[in-house]
């Protein structure tokens, strides 16, 4: 080993320093789907997340969608304590953002990266993944998750969890 080499490293050595709590989920670079979608998945850091994977005309998804739905907006406005998130798959980027279009969400949607398509051991829809605040997999559910599980897990995961205030008004 030369002593360039150590020079080398020594930059992406301090890098990862810095950046050792950030787990590995918070750097994936997103493709937006509509207006709400974050660039990368920094923006949820710190949050309970759940994602929710969607295929075009999938009825189970809608269903699924609706059901987070309506457990998100019981949250207080002040203090939401999870957010929700649309990965979509199964078809090319226009025809995903038509069908997402359809659901007329106010969740951010994306398209599923590769990184985590090559990592799932089923691809049929809807899957629901509930992530703690740190970015780790707390439990996920192929298929319809039922209400009564989805409201279980999520009062685990949000018994610690702080609040993430919405957009606020400024006068």
């Amino acid at each position: 080993m030369t002593f360039k080499q150590p020079l080398l490293w020594l930059p992406l050595l301090v890098a990862s320093f810095f950046t050792h709590a950030a787990s590995p989920f918070y750097q994936l670079e997103l493709t937006a789907l509509n207006k709400y979608a974050p660039k990368t998945m920094a923006y949820y850091q710190g949050q309970v997340l759940a994602l929710m994977l969607v295929q075009p005309n999938c009825g189970w998804c809608k269903k699924q969608h609706k059901l987070l739905e309506s457990l998100f907006n019981a949250q207080p406005i002040e203090c939401r304590r999870f957010s929700v998130m649309m990965m979509a798959t199964g078809a090319e980027k226009r025809q995903l953002e038509r069908a997402m279009a359809r659901y007329q969400t106010k969740f951010a949607t994306v398209t599923l990266p590769n990184s985590l398509a090559n990592l799932l051991e089923s691809k049929s829809t809807p899957q629901v993944f509930l992530l703690d605040s740190n970015g780790n997999l707390a439990t996920y559910h192929i298929g319809f998750m039922p209400e009564a599980a989805l409201l279980a897990h999520l009062q685990t995961l949000t018994a610690d969890a702080g609040c993430r205030i919405s957009a606020t008004k400024i006068s």
